[in-house]
């Protein structure tokens, strides 16, 4: 099937239904996969290399999709080139709601006076919050296209109560195909603790470090395992061992193989999200691992998978909260639902092929089934 995309992508006629998007990273990969093995018709899919966060870049396989050229205005503002007759002409078209991308903004702008079918995909707001200043220029963009895709159903009221005669669908962020999640299995009892992620300033794993350093000196058995890469690596490594814990710490680098990923979870009793959670809930409870999470941060809209538990909160920026609540899983003093009960919700609405269907149902114009809330009714 991906094959026969490639050679009708090829082709001069005008295409139907194009992603004109400033990156896919390499989490993405399941997910396109999916949408072209489900698309009926042509899909032409263009990505820039990377968004202003330099280390979120695109990393699917370059066979699923065309590169596009960019530059950077003053490490602010994202023009993406190449391609745009493509994109302009196209049927229906799907841009980054990110008010930082320009080609995204003049897209817009041209498809709105050709009267063109234009979709924006992303988050309904920034981590900033709906009050924040670019809220409102999301919102300005979204008045611009004929309808918003979004990541989370729970953004699904707030986004018609903003624009209500616009249509909304939903292609909630997922990392796996559907028979890849479900409980990781492990010959032995789990016994640590698990981070997967960046290692940057704003994941905040210092902290992670400083709350099980504290954990640690009263639970002998205690191991946490670190996966990822970042610029915060060095000193990470440097606080493990000023702290005393240092032996007890292994940073196992950025993991991206599926199968190895999974031994890693099965060996976990929780994973930890010490700074603002995404994707990585969605990751930990699709395996079946429970999650502990900060109270009060910017959190992704994949926190509205806590309404499944599996989840527990300590206070923000407060190391003593957070070892604490490792103590307690240590020492089993916090239940959770089993791991079949966690995974569940995920398979159901969280995988690859979940999250591919409403990308196309948008590019397609098809409603979702979603209640009064916005969630699926089946």
């Amino acid at each position: 099937m991906i094959k026969q995309w490639r050679r009708m992508s090829d082709a001069r006629s005008v295409p139907s239904k194009v992603m004109y998007l400033t990156v896919l990273p390499f989490y993405r990969q399941k997910c396109i996969e999916s949408l072209l093995t489900q698309a009926e018709d042509r899909v032409c899919i263009y990505a820039g290399p990377r968004q202003l966060t330099a280390s979120v870049t695109t990393g699917i396989s370059p066979d699923l999709y065309r590169p596009l050229k960019a530059f950077f205005l003053f490490d602010r503002v994202i023009v993406l080139r190449d391609h745009w007759a493509d994109a302009i002409r196209a049927e229906s078209l799907m841009v980054d709601l990110n008010p930082r991308c320009a080609s995204a903004w003049a897209m817009l702008a041209i498809r709105k006076v050709l009267g063109r079918r234009t979709l924006v995909w992303g988050h309904l707001f920034p981590r900033a919050g709906a009050g924040s200043w670019t809220a409102r220029l999301r919102r300005f963009m979204r008045s611009l296209a004929n309808g918003t895709v979004l990541y989370g159903f729970d953004s699904v009221v707030p986004a018609r109560q903003d624009l209500p005669e616009q249509p909304v669908w939903v292609a909630p962020n997922a990392l796996y195909s559907r028979d890849v999640l479900g409980p990781c299995i492990s010959k032995s009892a789990p016994s640590s603790v698990i981070y997967v992620g960046r290692l940057v300033p704003e994941k905040k794993v210092d902290l992670l470090i400083q709350g099980f350093a504290l954990a640690a000196r009263n639970i002998d058995t205690a191991r946490l395992k670190i996966v990822g890469q970042g610029s915060d690596l060095a000193s990470l490594k440097t606080l493990a061992n000023d702290l005393g814990c240092g032996d007890r710490i292994s940073f196992l680098g950025p993991i991206t193989e599926t199968e190895k990923l999974e031994r890693v979870y099965a060996d976990a009793l929780c994973s930890v999200s010490p700074g603002y959670v995404g994707l990585s809930l969605t990751q930990s409870l699709g395996f079946g691992v429970p999650m502990l999470i900060a109270d009060n941060e910017p959190h992704a809209p994949e926190v509205e998978l806590e309404r499944f538990g599996g989840v527990l909160r300590f206070t923000e920026d407060d190391p003593s909260s957070l070892g604490a609540l490792l103590q307690k899983v240590y020492l089993k003093e916090v239940e959770f639902p089993s791991a079949k009960e966690l995974a569940r919700p995920i398979q159901a609405n969280y995988s690859a092929e979940s999250m591919a269907m409403g990308l196309l149902d948008s590019l397609a114009g098809t409603p979702q089934d979603l209640d009064d809330t916005g969630w699926p009714r089946s």
